[in-house]
């Protein structure tokens, strides 16, 4: 049997209440205050109107900055919260790694824990039984069996609660962060059971941060900003999507929502970066630039051109330096992200000569050189001195 997720118009409105601002001028005004303007209810809108599929052998990231909906849109497909509008279809069994403390109970036993715990997963009692032992050895707590799990620290309950949400294969796998907690051998044994687990999925839908992970492990990506559904392709166009977006959202531009343009999209969309350190050799007839550089796909350009009062002067020589900062953040297959690149512009002295207006352009090649990298505040400092 195929397994498959299908999301339909799903909204989900829930309820906050608002108290009033108001100055205090002491302890009775504020509890005065407190009585008599009691906080209004009103209703908040997290998810809106999102519709995609999810079919048997994909495996799917949910990209968003904090607080777009990701874990909101997990919770959902989990069926914890039940959509407001819409409807939420899936095929298949499904678990959620979540909440690695759900079910459990500080005054019952490690190993009644386990029982409350699988329980709350849906698991038999039977089942259970047989899986006991195996959690235990797995999660390093034999010894602690018999003691009340509020006597364990905080990683070896996180320990635990992993090692019972991984003991059985299902079809679905829905994961809010990459999961990892422990010693150094715990998280050895633990990456070795998530892979098998995602590997042996039909279907992994995944939240995170970790763009690396993200291209590494999934085909198709969506991308969520305010509740709303943006974007949906594969990860590739996804990431790109992602990245764009962050950039525009940095810079003050508003958000998008379906409809809009692709954020950046036009000449110069396909390359960004910034430009960290720019140095005249006066003695040499040249400008100094140092920065980092990617195009969307993740690749490395080649083209690098100043324009100053309209005038642009390329580069003719761009030299790679290693930035594993930039490789981490952007997922990218190399860390040779850096560059330093050397630029011919006769008749300067000091900075300021190139005037406050200064661009520095990158692209695929020295003619598409229009994408305007993003200057640092120190440089932008310099240039106007």
């Amino acid at each position: 049997m195929s397994a498959f997720i299908r999301v339909q118009g799903v909204s989900l409105d829930v309820p906050t209440f608002l108290q009033s601002e108001r100055p205090a001028k002491g302890w009775g005004s504020l509890f005065l205050g407190a009585a008599f303007q009691p906080p209004k209810r009103r209703l908040v809108r997290l998810l809106d109107r999102l519709s995609f599929d999810v079919n048997d052998g994909d495996r799917l990231a949910i990209l968003g900055r904090n607080g777009a909906g990701k874990s909101t849109l997990l919770r959902v497909l989990n069926r914890v919260y039940q959509p407001t509008e819409g409807s939420v279809e899936v095929s298949g069994s499904c678990q959620a790694l979540l909440n690695m403390s759900l079910g459990f109970n500080g005054e019952a036993t490690v190993a009644e824990n386990i029982y409350l715990r699988g329980i709350a997963m849906g698991l038999t009692a039977a089942f259970i039984r047989q899986q006991v032992q195996p959690i235990l050895e797995f999660s390093g707590l034999t010894e602690k069996a018999g003691q009340r799990l509020r006597t364990l620290s905080s990683g070896q309950k996180m320990r635990l609660g992993f090692a019972i949400s991984t003991s059985v294969q299902h079809d679905i796998m829905l994961m809010d962060e990459w999961v990892g907690a422990g010693d150094a051998d715990f998280m050895a044994r633990a990456k070795a059971r998530m892979q098998g687990r995602v590997g042996g999925s039909k279907i992994v839908v995944l939240a995170s941060h970790s763009v690396g992970l993200l291209r590494d492990l999934c085909n198709k990506g969506i991308v969520l900003e305010r509740g709303r559904l943006v974007h949906a392709g594969d990860i590739g166009d996804s990431l790109k999507y992602y990245h764009e977006l962050m950039s525009r959202l940095r810079k003050g531009g508003d958000a998008v929502t379906l409809g809009d343009e692709a954020p950046g999209a036009g000449a110069g969309a396909q390359v960004y970066g910034a430009v960290e350190d720019i140095r005249v050799d006066a003695m040499r007839g040249r400008v100094e630039v140092t920065g980092w550089m990617v195009n969307a796909q993740g690749g490395l350009p080649e083209g690098l051109a100043l324009d100053v009062d309209g005038h642009r002067y390329l580069a003719v020589e761009l030299t790679r330096i290693r930035r594993p900062d930039v490789c981490k953040h952007f997922g990218l297959a190399t860390d040779m992200c850096g560059f330093k690149a050397f630029v011919p512009v006769s008749g300067l002295r000091v900075l300021s000569d190139l005037g406050p207006d200064v661009r520095v352009l990158g692209g695929e090649r020295h003619e598409s050189a229009d994408a305007v990298l993003r200057l640092a505040p120190s440089v932008s400092a310099a240039l106007v001195c």
